[in-house]
């Protein structure tokens, strides 16, 4: 049986380290050509893959940068079959911060994690759409989903799950994570509304709203310390992400799929595209 993704294309954005060049190399692994793009100078193709690839210092905000990257990739492969927006910044940002921080945080925060996402999306959707269909992958956050329902991640399946004995998790990160997580909340506005937009042209579009996994962004706002408890694999996140696209043209769409801290790491069954979900009586 040949690779999943033989014969077929990719972008990963934010791919030079991390949970991006797990998804990168996830792809690579099934067959796909994959571009690569980061702000960081040593992104690098992944020809070590054995597959065609290509590398581009871009930067997601700027349409230029996009431009750039998904022309020289369709121009190269021929087209485009997948898309991962997973470019994304942490910064401590809170409602007390002076406007002069504020508008510097915005640019860089809300510029990446939502601006970056719906830059590439609306540059790669006329090639999705001109190859007869494929799929989105936006990266999301817990923040944004609970964990712990009947209809997510049922807690008795769970051990693990911080929140197992009590109610789900709250939706909501900390006090100095407002821009971080109106970003990664206004991703849903994207995901939904291009599920609806793209279903007739065979565009899948859907979210991975991810808890606590090891990469470069979550070590660095840990600093020195140690990373929490179940802490995710990169790999086995990237292997989901492989799992969503094997569901092919009919599988779902316009879903934040929950990846939370403490459950397995799996597909939950097809549901409606929730946010968050009151904790069960």
């Amino acid at each position: 049986m040949p690779p999943l993704l033989d014969g077929k294309s990719a972008i990963v954005t934010g791919a030079a380290v991390g949970i991006g060049n797990a998804f990168a190399r996830a792809l690579a692994a099934e067959g796909a050509a994959v571009t690569v793009c980061d702000v960081r100078e040593d992104v690098h193709a992944l020809e070590t893959e054995g597959v065609a690839a290509l590398a581009f210092v871009a930067d997601v905000r700027a349409p230029d940068d996009v431009r750039r990257v998904v022309d020289g990739h369709v121009a190269r492969f021929g087209g485009l079959d997948v898309l991962v927006s997973n470019a994304g910044v942490w910064r401590a940002t809170t409602a007390t911060d002076d406007l002069d921080k504020t508008l510097d945080d915005y640019e860089a925060v809300v510029g990446v994690n939502l601006k970056g996402v719906f830059l590439f999306g609306r540059a790669a959707i006329p090639h999705l759409i001109a190859g007869g269909g494929g799929h989105i992958v936006n990266i999301s956050t817990d923040h944004v989903c609970t964990c712990g329902t009947p209809a997510l991640r049922p807690h008795e399946n769970a051990p693990d799950c911080p929140w197992t004995g009590g109610p789900p998790r709250p939706p909501g990160g900390g006090p100095a994570m407002d821009l971080y997580d109106a970003a990664k909340w206004g991703i849903n506005g994207l995901t939904i509304p291009w599920s609806k937009a793209l279903a007739e042209h065979g565009v899948r579009v859907n979210a991975l709203c991810m808890g606590a996994t090891d990469s470069h962004m979550l070590r660095g706002f840990h600093g020195d310390g140690p990373l929490p408890p179940h802490t995710m694999r990169a790999e086995d996140v990237a292997a989901l992400m492989i799992a969503l696209l094997a569901e092919g043209p009919q599988g779902r769409t316009g879903q934040n799929i929950n990846v939370a801290v403490g459950h397995r790491i799996d597909l939950p069954p097809p549901g409606s595209p929730y946010i968050f979900a009151e904790a069960s009586s």
